[in-house]
């Protein structure tokens, strides 16, 4: 997570030091304190004019997490033309020029920034301020457990109504169909969360619901608001003749997600052998889903048992396998953040010229 720390007064120094130093934060001060940044700090520190309005642009496009030693209504008449959406908007976080207080101002839970005012105030000894709804009533929260298993939430638009539910105490069902284990959903939890990883029936009556799953096609949770948590947890593995289209691999793996019923968002990484690394058309389809592609040696790739060996790959291209062994070890070198090991879900597949093959990240038996 990269920091900035900024100040426009002197007391705010003190804080704004203590903190760059503890977090690698890089040192913003206005212009007439230059002279008061500590040696060990100057030759990182940036001065600005001393007006933050001016600055945060520049600090909202550079930094994931932006802490500011000033007063609150200077940094909220800043920030306001500047905030677009809580899931690409930065950590923003607000400190008195005496220490004694942090205050999680924007992106608390998709930016990060109540867990990054705990860590500050530790830091300087401030009491954290959070005004989170979930936070504060001390309950689960859709977006942050989809942070804790690398999930995708969608659609955004019902998280507020979900979140809603929860916090004022109504019954919200958590449908866990894939079983993905889920520490905050282990344990206590407040009497409103019902979690279960198979449909009930009946059906209790719920107000909101919460699906974590990679399926397309999901049961009626009774017409509440839901959203759903898309885990990533497949690995795509590729092969193709040389110069095959990136819409052909697209095609080939929409045809493949349409017919398991997978969102797409289930994606996490691409695989394929070392020799294609200048194939554009996986290369495109790679960067335009935005996910990490890995390439393997022939030798890495034959060391991965299969089930669908091929003496004519083996033949030009040194291994047995291409689409099966880069699915699972691209999962393996990107696997999500919970126990599990990959699995081929989807042997090879192909069209006229490209190949493909499934694996996903299975969670570990209890």
């Amino acid at each position: 997570m990269r920091l900035a720390v900024a100040t426009i007064t002197r007391p705010g120094l003190l804080v704004a030091v203590r903190i760059a130093r503890e977090h690698q934060a890089d040192l913003y001060v206005s212009e007439k304190y230059f002279s008061h940044i500590p040696d060990d700090l100057k030759e990182r520190a940036k001065v600005f004019d001393g007006v933050i309005k001016n600055l945060l642009p520049d600090l909202f496009a550079s930094y994931d997490g932006i802490i500011l030693i000033m007063a609150l209504g200077i940094v909220v008449r800043s920030i306001a033309r500047l905030a677009e959406d809580k899931t690409r908007d930065p950590a923003v976080l607000v400190g008195d020029v005496q220490g004694r207080f942090m205050i999680s101002v924007l992106s608390g839970h998709s930016g990060g920034a109540n867990k990054l005012t705990e860590e500050i105030a530790r830091t300087t000894g401030a009491l954290p301020v959070i005004t989170t709804g979930t936070d504060v009533s001390q309950t689960v929260a859709p977006d942050m457990i989809a942070k804790e298993i690398g999930a995708v939430l969608t659609p955004h638009d019902n998280l507020k109504r979900v979140s809603s539910a929860i916090v004022d105490g109504d019954p919200v069902l958590f449908l866990n169909l894939d079983k993905v284990p889920i520490p905050s959903l282990e344990g206590a939890k407040k009497p409103n969360i019902l979690v279960t990883d198979i449909l009930p029936a009946p059906l209790p009556s719920v107000r909101a619901g919460v699906y974590i799953s990679i399926s397309y096609t999901l049961p009626s949770l009774g017409g509440g608001p839901t959203v759903q948590l898309i885990p990533r947890c497949l690995g795509i593995g590729i092969g193709c003749n040389r110069g095959t289209s990136y819409q052909e691999i697209e095609d080939l793996l929409s045809e493949v997600m349409d017919r398991e019923d997978w969102h797409p968002e289930a994606i996490r990484a691409f695989g394929s052998i070392d020799l294609k690394k200048d194939e554009e058309g996986i290369l495109q389809l790679a960067a335009r889903r935005g996910l990490p592609l890995y390439f393997f040696s022939r030798s890495q790739l034959e060391e991965v048992h299969v089930p669908n060996p091929s003496g004519i790959v083996k033949k030009y291209v040194g291994t047995p396998a291409v689409a099966e062994p880069s699915a699972l070890l691209a999962l393996r070198m990107a696997s999500p953040p919970w126990p599990g090991t990959p699995q081929l879900v989807v042997e090879k597949v192909k069209s006229k010229n490209a190949t493909l093959a499934i694996a996903r990240w299975t969670p570990v038996a209890s």
